[in-house]
């Protein structure tokens, strides 16, 4: 399977984008697909992977969608960023909404760990990352995803 999240500004508009996305995929490239919606967050999971000029027009990144307990989030990351190379410097920026075990500091510290575990010589840059791993936990839920900044 193959997961996509884009990112939207409000939950305005999304499942309409949602939908509209999946026709298109199924349509002109007949990929199957499915889109759910997490707060302002489009996610699709394909069967195979979207074209790029589709996730170029949508805008769509690489993502994840697991379970909120560490041990999947961390499993997660790792897998999520292990097709990467050349990163320099990361950060992780956590955002949580509901009730957690943890914090997102505390989080956000843990999954230093699986970064670490790939790329060894990597540092961190909390102001100025390069590479940057969003984690959105949503009450039961936790939507991965990064973004790149190659100069």
């Amino acid at each position: 399977m193959n997961n996509y999240v884009l990112v939207h500004k409000s939950r305005k508009n999304l499942k309409k984008i949602g939908r509209k996305i999946v026709l298109e995929l199924y349509n002109n490239e007949n990929v199957l697909s499915k889109y759910q919606t997490f707060n302002k967050y489009l996610y699709i999971t394909s069967v195979e992977a979207a074209p790029e000029e589709v996730k170029l027009k949508y805008k769509l990144i690489k993502a994840k969608l697991c379970e909120t307990k560490i041990e999947a989030i961390y499993d997660n990351v790792k897998n999520l960023i292990s097709s990467e190379n050349n990163i320099q410097t990361f950060a992780i920026k956590v955002e949580r909404k509901g009730e957690h075990k943890f914090t997102s500091t505390e989080l956000a510290r843990e999954l230093a760990g699986s970064v670490f575990e790939l790329f060894p010589d990597v540092s961190v840059d909390l102001t100025n990352a390069k590479f940057k791993i969003h984690v959105k936990v949503l009450n039961n839920k936790s939507l991965l995803y990064t973004e790149k900044e190659w100069k």
